[in-house]
C-alpha cells in the first residue's frame, strides 16, 4: 500500500513539473507578422483575423495558448493568443498581428529575433474565468473624444455613423430635388385667358 502511494505521487509530480516545464517554456527564433492582406480571412481555428487584436500562428501548439513574445532588440512585451498556423518559414517560430507587431516595435524591421514564453491557456479572447491568463483587449484612442474604444465598440460606432450619413444624404438629395423643382418653376402661367406675370424676388 505505502509503494502505491509513493509511486502515485511520483508519477503526479512528474506530471506537474512537465506541465509547469511546458507552460513556463522558452523559445528564441524569429518572428515576422501578418500582411494587411490577411485582415478579414479565416485563420485555422475558425475566427477571423483582425489587425488589431493581439493574436498569432504558431505551428504546433494548441489554439488558445497564450505566449508572451519578447523583441530581443528592445525588451518590449506583448501577450498573444495563438488562432492560426504558422509560419513555415526556416527559423521562424510566430507569425504576429499588426498590432502585436506594433507592441513590440518591429513593423519598421518586419523581423525580429524574439523571445516566446508559453504563459497559459485561454479559451477566447477574454478567457472564459479558467485560463492561466487573460488576454488584453487592444483599445485605440478617438482623437475627437479623447475616449478610447474596443474593436468591436469601434465596429458599431462605424455602423451608428454611416447610418448617420446615410439618412443625412438622403435628406440633402430630398432637399435638392425640391430646391430644383421650384428654381424649374415657370414664371408665368396661363389662367382664364389671362397673362398673370410672376415676378421673382432678389
Amino acid at each position: 500500500m505505502y509503494i502505491k502511494k509513493v509511486t502515485k505521487f511520483t508519477i503526479g509530480l512528474l506530471l506537474a513539473l512537465t506541465a509547469f516545464t511546458q507552460i513556463n517554456a522558452q523559445k528564441r527564433g524569429i518572428a515576422s507578422y501578418y500582411s494587411n492582406n490577411a485582415h478579414g480571412h479565416r485563420t485555422s481555428d475558425g475566427s477571423r483575423y483582425h489587425k488589431d487584436s493581439l493574436t498569432c500562428a504558431h505551428r504546433t501548439l494548441p489554439f488558445g495558448t497564450l505566449l508572451k513574445v519578447r523583441n530581443l532588440n528592445n525588451d518590449r512585451e506583448v501577450v498573444v493568443r495563438v488562432t492560426d498556423r504558422g509560419p513555415f518559414r526556416r527559423g521562424g517560430i510566430v507569425d504576429l498581428s499588426m498590432a502585436a507587431a506594433k507592441e513590440i516595435g518591429m513593423v519598421a524591421s518586419g523581423l525580429a529575433q524574439v523571445e516566446v514564453t508559453n504563459v497559459g491557456f485561454s479559451a477566447g479572447p477574454n478567457g472564459d474565468g479558467n485560463g492561466k491568463l487573460t488576454l488584453p483587449e487592444l483599445q485605440l484612442i478617438d482623437p475627437a473624444s479623447g475616449e478610447y474604444y474596443s474593436v468591436s465598440e469601434w465596429a458599431e460606432i462605424s455602423r451608428q455613423n454611416r447610418e448617420q450619413l446615410r439618412k443625412k444624404e438622403a435628406d440633402r438629395r430630398r432637399e435638392a430635388q425640391l430646391a430644383k423643382a421650384k428654381q424649374n418653376k415657370p414664371r408665368w402661367r396661363i389662367l382664364n385667358d389671362r397673362l398673370t406675370a410672376k415676378v421673382s424676388k432678389k
